[in-house]
């Protein structure tokens, strides 16, 4: 296989699969809105993916690598799921709905961390091409975001089936399109995922992924709220998001120079210093447009660097045998633990000392974090 058609082929996944989320993630609850559900009842069902991620990729990942099937078990996933979503045709009520979403996640929301492991395992955690393949996820989340944004326009909300169908297909073309795992694993360790996760250093990088992604839960479930409250228009609101994402390309771009100047464990603990500044930017500069945009110019270390280099840390800790169970466990813990504790505390913390002290509180998580790696990695190196 040559470079070109592995790098195309890696490129496409992170593209729809990126792309599919650029429609879910900003819309579906509209859709669901505009389905009829009451607030409540959108919030249940907008918490069933977080809620999966907790669980799932882990019986996914094990799966994986006591079988050693990671390409079979993704291949299925991916092929199942747009199937399950074709159940959105027939307009469930509440609980229909919520067994469907159930059903979809217990699949879905184990793709991406088995084709992490994949990715990381073909690239040989060459984290500056990495970011050049991974950047092309950024670049499928805009354009479906932005082109969504007029598309549902002219022709309502209720696209988004049709729409999550098809980028759901072209996903699944993708993963089968995929190199295959041909490398030689080693006998199997009993007890060697529980040995390596009981270590003092791995417990505390672990929990710092964890608070990133708590520190992160306010700015995704309230940041839009939070300018909207504070007199910016919805054009605004778009256009500060997609800086964050557009900067996270440039990172990607970026990124080979980035990982060749500077040791692994430096990268993350500047993650973690840029997302204090960021949420405390935030808090306090809503009402200067310069200070926002500084702010989501930031996007590009607290989400982009701190993902790829937290996969290479993952990869480092979990080798052999344990890598996709270890892509599974970062996340799990982070994306999944993380964001749905983090998203239920911001809702409490909103309600009860207003947006500028929760997104203070944000930059006390990623400050814990700062120490907790800060103590953890560097045995890792």
């Amino acid at each position: 296989m040559t470079r070109g058609s592995l790098y195309f082929r890696l490129s496409s996944f992170y593209f729809w699969y990126f792309a599919f989320v650029g429609a879910y993630g900003p819309y579906f609850a509209l859709y669901l809105q505009d389905r009829g559900f009451e607030p409540f009842r959108i919030a249940v069902l907008m918490a069933v993916g977080p809620v999966a991620r907790i669980f799932v990729p882990n019986l996914w990942g094990w799966l994986a690598d006591r079988h050693r099937a990671r390409d079979r078990i993704q291949r299925s996933l991916a092929f199942i799921t747009p199937f399950i979503a074709l159940a959105l045709f027939l307009h469930p009520g509440f609980i229909g709905m919520l067994l469907l979403l159930i059903t979809w996640s217990l699949f879905w929301s184990g793709l991406l961390p088995l084709v992490e492991a994949g990715t990381m395992t073909v690239l040989r955690a060459r984290m500056g091409v990495y970011g050049r393949i991974r950047l092309w996820g950024s670049v499928g989340f805009i354009a479906v975001v932005v082109a969504g944004g007029y598309l549902f326009d002219a022709f309502g909300v209720g696209l988004l089936e049709v729409v999550i169908v098809v980028l759901l297909s072209l996903t699944a073309l993708t993963v089968f399109a995929l190199p295959r795992d041909r490398s030689r694993s080693g006998p199997r360790q009993s007890g060697a995922m529980r040995a390596v996760r009981r270590q003092p250093g791995v417990a505390g990088m672990i929990a710092g992924f964890f608070l990133m992604q708590v520190a992160h839960a306010p700015y995704n479930t309230f940041y839009s709220i939070f300018l909207d409250e504070s007199g910016y228009s919805k054009m605004s609101i778009g256009w500060l998001w997609a800086l964050g994402v557009i900067a996270e390309i440039a990172l990607f771009i970026w990124l080979p120079q980035l990982m060749h100047r500077w040791r692994l464990q430096q990268i993350l603990l500047a993650c973690f210093c840029f997302a204090i500044v960021r949420f405390l930017l935030i808090a306090w500069g809503v009402d200067s447009l310069t200070i926002l945009v500084i702010a989501q110019l930031m996007h590009a270390m607290t989400f982009g660097a701190f993902h790829a280099a937290g996969v290479a840390a993952t990869h480092r800790v979990f080798s052999g045998e344990m890598r996709s169970r270890g892509q599974a466990l970062y996340s799990s813990l982070g994306y999944g633990a993380g964001g749905a504790i983090g998203t239920l505390a911001a809702g409490y913390a909103w309600e009860s000392i207003g947006g500028a002290m929760t997104f203070s509180l944000s930059a006390v998580a990623a400050l814990l974090a700062l120490v907790l790696v800060r103590n953890s990695l560097p045995r890792f190196q």
